[in-house]
């Protein structure tokens, strides 16, 4: 999933520090770090540690929408009608800085000349987390398991509609919440159908 290189990532966050106010928490196991129904508007950035965004729906079912990792942002200012209950919680202890989004799209008091940078590497971040979001609640509109994975192989595949397999099947199969062993029968029944086929660290979609 494409991310801020890491010079703009270094320099997002030392830049973040020097002209803008935030504040810094450290969570522990299971903690709410951020409900997205405050009116206040909200932006986090992880610096340690793991999270996930959680969605509870009105029949009290309960789903891990995306796990949150070093470096990646969150917000609540993409969710405002939702009518699911959506939350974030730590996974072990976690460090977060929280940004107030007034706070950080006025000028600051030094109209320091990165201030400008700074806003936008904020805000490619958070199109990046929005598409990314916008992925997962699609990939759990799915029915079936096979068409969880073409949707997720689609995403990632080249030009050539060749998917690079970089990451173990295991993470691939928690990502699309299914068990390996349902993934590889799947993609097994696939290869039959003539939908995808698969080479050492490679598969090819055929539609």
């Amino acid at each position: 999933m494409k991310t801020l290189d890491e010079t703009r990532l270094l320099q997002f966050k030392k830049n973040l520090s020097s002209c803008v106010n935030i504040k810094s928490k450290t969570f522990y196991n299971k903690e709410l770090i951020l409900s997205y129904f405050p009116i206040k508007k909200k932006i986090g950035f992880i610096t340690e540690g793991k999270a996930n965004i959680v969605k509870t729906d009105k029949e009290g079912n309960t789903t891990i929408m995306r796990d949150l990792k070093e470096n990646d942002i969150f917000s609540n200012l993409f969710f405002q009608n939702s009518e699911d209950e959506i939350y974030i919680i730590s996974n072990g202890e976690t460090k977060v800085i929280f940004i107030d989004y007034y706070n950080m799209i006025k000028n600051c008091n030094g109209n320091c000349p990165f201030h400008s940078n700074l806003i936008l590497a904020l805000f490619d971040l958070l199109i990046i987390d929005n598409k990314q979001q916008n992925e997962k609640i699609e990939l759990l509109s799915k029915r079936t398991v096979e068409e969880k994975i073409l949707y997720f192989l689609k995403q990632r595949m080249n030009k050539n509609n060749i998917f690079k397999v970089t990451t173990s099947y295991k993470a691939i199969a928690e990502y699309l919440f299914v068990d390996r062993a349902n993934l590889m029968r799947e993609l097994t029944k696939m290869e039959k159908k003539g939908l995808i086929e698969r080479y050492e660290k490679t598969i090819k979609i055929n539609i």
